[in-house]
């Protein structure tokens, strides 16, 4: 009698006691559960292309069950600066969490959730440029994004919201309705977001993946595959600010994404959860931010949650109320590369390229060449294939490697791989490329010449500068000197 009530105790407290919000019998079950390849892991619904009736303009949904999503595609203002203060990059990119809350209710349909969906990393690897290093350590503990795209992944179930659907054109064209007025609702805050066709959604998919390589192998400390190790976190739902959203793009990772999910409380409200996984060549020892706590077991479906795919995603993490009055942004677009200091001493970085990926964007620099060598290799350091078409390719010689080469006119660009630069390094250089547009062109053009593109840096002293573009100017203060020492060598011996 006693061996049973001891046994009865004993699975009720396994069932009700949890560890890290988990009961312990899921714990033990994953723990002891050998771990099984599972391919499928980043399997996504087709999506397909509707037509709304208010416009022409495709825009892709997907459907599983009842549930049914939709996808934005959030690229902010074009070449914003970011300036460091203290530990945190402050920029005036963002997403508002307000905008999106009050997204969740509109009119008579209830969304059953928005998720900000973001994949990014700091700098490319040394394999890519040694120079990644030494931008590291320039960068140092602050946020600095070389690369970094964020999406509105709205999720409606059909079933909650039948008497809605019963009144509009369709279960599809009911919540494209809801994606176009965020979209217009965000962009009327001057940050671009517009609907996906289901060609981009695929090509998403494909972004949303990244990090995870061949064969991944979920386990309880972290999911290993063929090009490293994924580890997955939750963020203390008290730990949830602005500032905190930040910080945990500081660590270097082969990639980063977080998902930061809100969903609607019964009372009219949102609250908000946080999903972080970080791809590194090993495993993570411990959470690298505070505030972060290991999804134990749970790192794959810490990867599914992190896609745009339906039904709603199977992991919870812990979430907690947006408050009315609180205003907290969820970090948006890559910040670029450091160009120098202000006249107040804080640092200041841009993103050369266009907000959409979509778009190209065009730099002129009018400087000595140090300063193109040190563009150059910053933006290879941050992830760039940098190609430069050059009138003196010696002096280029110590500067180049994977990421950083020296080509013809003429010569073909890359089809597929990191985003490309090209530069012309001498006044006047003509000639044309072949291949897709690259994602930067730069040129260097005399001094006090008139420029019309995007971003403008014009060196007036060996070490001040002038930095323009279409709604921002400021002179900064740079450092050209281990440019000038690269450049001024003759070629490497063989």
């Amino acid at each position: 009698m006693w061996g049973a009530i001891v046994s009865a105790v004993a699975a009720a407290v396994l069932i009700v006691v949890t560890w890290r919000l988990l009961p312990l019998t899921s714990v033990l079950r994953r723990r002891l559960s050998p771990a099984r390849p599972r391919p499928a892991l980043l399997d996504t619904t087709a999506p397909a292309d509707i037509a709304p009736l208010w416009d022409n303009t495709p825009a892709a949904v997907r459907a599983v069950g009842d549930d049914v999503v939709a996808v934005l595609a959030i690229e902010g203002p074009d070449n914003p600066p970011s300036v460091f203060d203290r530990n945190r990059v402050e920029s005036a990119t963002f997403i508002p969490l307000d905008a999106l809350a009050v997204a969740l209710r509109q009119f008579d349909v209830r969304l059953s959730g928005i998720d900000v969906l973001s994949v990014g990393r700091r700098r490319a690897s040394r394999a890519h440029h040694p120079y990644a290093a030494t931008y590291t350590g320039m960068i140092g503990d602050h946020a600095a994004m070389g690369q970094r795209r964020s999406w509105c992944v709205l999720r409606m179930n059909r079933i909650q919201n039948a008497t809605a659907i019963a009144s509009r054109d369709s279960v599809a064209s009911t919540l494209a309705a809801c994606a176009a007025r965020l979209a217009a609702e965000l962009s009327g805050r001057k940050i671009t977001a517009r609907m996906l066709d289901a060609a981009e959604l695929a090509d998403v998919d494909l972004l949303l993946g990244a990090g995870i390589g061949a064969e991944p192998r979920p386990g309880w400390g972290d999911l290993r595959h063929g090009a490293g190790s994924v580890s997955a976190y939750w963020m203390t739902p008290k730990d949830i600010t602005t500032e905190n959203l930040d910080r945990i793009w500081v660590p270097d990772s082969d990639s980063t994404a977080v998902a930061v999910q809100l969903r609607p409380t019964e009372d009219g409200g949102a609250e908000v959860g946080v999903i972080v996984r970080y791809s590194t060549p090993t495993p993570l020892a411990a959470p690298p931010v505070d505030g972060l706590n290991p999804l134990s077991g749970r790192h794959d479906l810490a990867v599914r949650a992190g896609l745009a795919d339906a039904p709603d995603p199977q992991l919870r993490v812990p979430h907690r109320r947006v408050g009315d009055d609180e205003d907290i942004h969820v970090p948006l677009g890559a910040t670029g590369i450091l160009l120098g200091s202000l006249p107040s001493g804080h640092p200041l970085l841009m993103n050369l390229a266009a907000a959409s990926p979509l778009e190209s964007s065009t730099v002129t620099v009018a400087g000595e060449l140090a300063l193109l060598v040190q563009v150059a290799l910053r933006s290879a350091a941050i992830g760039y294939q940098v190609m430069v078409v050059s009138a003196q390719p010696d002096r280029w010689r110590d500067a180049t490697a994977t990421g950083l080469q020296i080509i013809t006119a003429g010569a073909s660009l890359p089809t597929e791989g990191p985003p490309v630069m090209v530069i012309y390094d001498t006044p006047g250089a003509a000639g044309t490329l072949g291949g897709p547009a690259p994602a930067i062109t730069l040129r260097a053009v005399r001094p006090a010449g008139a420029s019309i593109a995007d971003v403008h840096l014009e060196q007036e002293s060996p070490d001040t500068a002038t930095v323009r573009t279409a709604g921002f100017s400021t002179r900064i203060t740079i450092d050209v000197n281990p440019e000038r020492n690269l450049i001024k060598h003759g070629p490497r011996a063989a």
